[in-house]
């Protein structure tokens, strides 16, 4: 399995660095500008790294509310504060670019990212309206950037959201792996930060050999459970402090939740 070659380790835990809003984004903070967001995204890395996680990925979380029409200094930013972190970056990278699979690209190849997490394909409707992606124009662009080695993470069904033309879950999955192979196949609850659907995941992995990460609901109370049905597992919210979304990475539950991985793969 291709994860074990990049991680070292079978069914990783990869930590999210939630990186604050940025210049154009309405949580953006002038009075500490980009300075803020950098020195905030290198205390989460190194939170995450001293916890013992296996890769990092970085997203413009807090630019809430998301657009399809991601500013240029967004990519900007990213790129200036991700560069100026990675000679502290020592485990794998990843990149992800919300509600904009092109330009999640564009900062891959800026950065030279490991892997990629973004929504690859299908047309969903949710709080933010409706979503169409265009698998073949984003692949066609990745062609471009020279990125067909760059490992690619996408949701079956993203985030509190429905098909527009609804199909089974096996359907969908067939397809998806069929169009565009992804290298890992993400399932999400349907709400942020609750328990993703282990039936689903077992749905997947019956219908595929890709393998099946949770992206979503990971805490240090239910890694043991989600990794003995999944490949691995992406947490954000779970491993912050007192286990909410805007505040920092904790440490002490990084390394709570590592050592609960660990037990789950035999590593204890």
């Amino acid at each position: 399995m291709w994860m074990k070659e990049i991680f070292g380790t079978d069914k990783p835990v990869i930590g999210l660095v939630h990186m604050h809003a940025m210049p154009t984004d309405p949580k953006f903070d002038p009075a500490t500008g980009v300075r803020g967001v950098l020195n905030a995204a290198r205390k989460d890395l190194h939170a995450l790294q001293d916890g013992g996680i296996d890769g990092v990925l970085f997203c413009n979380e807090f630019s809430i509310p998301y657009t399809d029409d991601v500013q240029p200094v967004t990519i900007a930013t990213m790129a200036r504060i991700i560069g100026e972190l990675k000679p502290e970056i020592k485990v794998p990278l990843g990149v992800c670019v919300a509600s904009n699979a092109e330009m999640g690209f564009d900062l891959a190849a800026a950065v030279e990212a490991d892997f990629i997490r973004e929504i690859l394909h299908g047309a969903a409707a949710g709080v933010y309206g409706i979503g169409n992606v265009q698998p073949g124009r984003v692949e066609r662009h990745r062609a471009a950037l020279g990125l067909m080695g760059c490992k690619t993470m996408t949701a079956v069904i993203p985030e509190g959201t429905r098909q527009l033309a609804e199909r089974p879950l096996k359907e969908v999955v067939k397809t998806l792996a069929f169009n565009l192979n992804p290298d890992t196949m993400l399932v999400y609850s349907t709400n942020p930060g609750s328990a993703i659907d282990i039936d689903q995941v077992k749905t997947i992995k019956e219908t595929t050999d890709t393998p099946v990460m949770a992206a979503n609901g990971v805490t240090p109370e239910s890694v043991r459970e989600i990794l003995s049905v999944t490949d691995g597992a992406i947490v954000a919210t779970g491993i912050k402090v007192d286990g909410k979304f805007y505040n920092p990475v904790d440490p002490e539950r990084v390394k709570k939740l590592m050592a609960e991985a660990r037990a789950a793969r035999g590593c204890a």
